[in-house]
């Protein structure tokens, strides 16, 4: 895990108080949400949406359209979204 995916990783289960019992198996790869597979997931659902991007837009510095929510797939998505906008200056 880079340390931006990381940063987010640990904010996101910081400001959402999920349990590391909740998080067995989950890693950057993992699916952001409920319901889109089998594996393990960090079960977000539409307010957990709400709360990354206040999430990204607090600890980052840029506003996030609501239609780019549905890149938001994975933390490794999530960084790469992250960190494309901080290098374009955005």
């Amino acid at each position: 895990m880079t340390n931006l995916e990381q940063k987010i990783f640990d904010k996101l289960i910081e400001r959402l108080n999920i349990a590391p019992s909740e998080l067995e198996g989950v890693d950057e790869n993992s699916p952001l949400f409920e319901g889109e597979t089998d594996e393990p997931s960090f079960n977000l659902d539409s307010l957990d949406s709400l709360e990354l991007i206040f999430l990204i837009e607090s600890e980052f510095g840029f506003e996030v359209p609501a239609e780019d929510m549905s890149k938001f797939t994975t933390i490794k998505a999530v960084a790469q979204y992250v960190d494309e906008h901080l290098r374009a200056g955005k």
